[in-house]
């Protein structure tokens, strides 16, 4: 699978980039491109494949970047903010946003402004970060500007792009440290009306909950009583770290009884062998032994055997139980082991742990085969 992802960029994608770029550019020089760029891209990652070929337009397009700029402007394709392409056909942009994280460092408001554009065919995530790191009050300045914007994916970059800790990102120290800047920004965004702007929002409160959990806390008790319409699920979904890690005051502030007495009974893995393509099963029941009714967050983590031959966590959500004093609800799991680009499976044995609450109850192992 991942072999399959970071063939995206194949020579049909990388055909079509050098066609559209000769489109705008007659004396682009296509062919020449499309074979340096070819001959670079086997050993390399699905990203390292995307900046090889932005390095590659760099090579071959005029050496003035306001001028280089400009032709992959426009060479975007039709001007319906998408470039004509749906779904994972996308990433052909991300060259053209490498292109200006790499090399437009030097014309600031010139870069910032063709982000702003190419965010809406591709997102500008993780190029507007080499911004933030070199021209940190004129990028904000754009980005507090840009809360307002008429189009959701430029909004969403406000966000998305401030993430401390953004997956295949430059992680932002700055805000790992003080994530105030952060906060103020998304406190704009937190009831935008489209989905994914509040989901970008509830992502970044996730990352800043992971080096300073007091910050999002407060954040999040605020915003609850101010009960804005359009935040409940920034909430739940950037409380998720906190609440698999059992902090009882992400717990309350999204209704789980914390201090609700379960008792774990009959946890059973249903096979003690496995190979990567298997459906993993496992059941259990939970008692709740309290006097009056709790609402439970129950996850369940997999202790994946790692290249070093220990054990890292990956924690999944399993269910959200409503119980009576008294009553048992038996709950059952499959988990997909097929091939995923952010997982690399070993040999030996794993385990299974169930958290309520982000407490243990109970747990149990089996070995995979590969």
């Amino acid at each position: 699978m991942a072999d399959a992802l970071k063939d995206f960029y194949n020579s049909a994608v990388v055909g079509g980039i050098a066609e559209r770029v000769s489109a705008a550019h007659p004396a682009f020089p296509a062919d020449h491109f499309r074979k340096q760029v070819m001959a670079a891209l086997p050993p390399l990652s699905l990203m390292q494949r995307a900046r090889a070929i932005a390095d590659g337009l760099h090579h071959h397009l005029p050496p003035d970047y306001p001028d280089a700029l400009q032709i992959l402007l426009n060479s975007l394709g039709p001007d319906d903010n998408k470039g004509g392409i749906d779904g994972m056909g996308g990433f052909r942009h991300l060259p053209f946003l490498n292109f200006v994280g790499a090399y437009g460092l030097e014309h600031p408001g010139l870069s910032l402004n063709a982000l702003r554009r190419m965010t809406k065919y591709f997102s500008a995530e993780f190029d507007i970060r080499y911004y933030v790191e070199r021209h940190y009050d004129q990028t904000m300045q754009a980005v507090r500007s840009w809360t307002n914007d008429p189009h959701w994916a430029v909004r969403r970059l406000c966000s998305e792009g401030l993430r401390p800790r953004l997956p295949w990102g430059l992680r932002l120290k700055r805000f790992i440290a003080d994530p105030s800047p952060v906060l103020d920004i998304i406190e704009t965004l937190r009831a935008d009306p489209h989905e994914s702007v509040r989901r970008s929002v509830a992502n970044t409160l996730n990352d800043i909950a992971k080096d300073n959990p007091d910050a999002v806390i407060a954040t999040v008790r605020r915003w609850q009583a101010e009960d804005r319409d359009g935040t409940a699920d920034s909430v739940r979904h950037g409380l998720r770290t906190l609440v698999k890690k059992g902090d009882r005051r992400a717990l309350d502030l999204l209704g789980f009884d914390h201090r609700a007495p379960v008792t774990a009974l009959d946890f059973a893995i249903a096979k003690q062998r496995y190979r990567v393509g298997d459906m993993l099963a496992f059941s259990l029941s939970l008692r709740h032994d309290g006097k009056k009714p709790a609402r439970l967050s129950v996850d369940y983590a997999i202790h994946w055997r790692n290249a070093r031959g220990g054990l890292q966590a990956k924690v999944f959500k399993l269910a959200k139980p409503q119980l009576r004093p008294g009553e048992t609800v038996t709950l059952e799991k499959t988990h997909a082991l097929k091939p995923i680009t952010t997982r690399r499976y070993y040999a030996g044995e794993h385990r299974v742990e169930i958290l309520v609450n982000g407490q243990s109850l109970a747990d149990g192992t089996f070995k995979l085969q590969v």
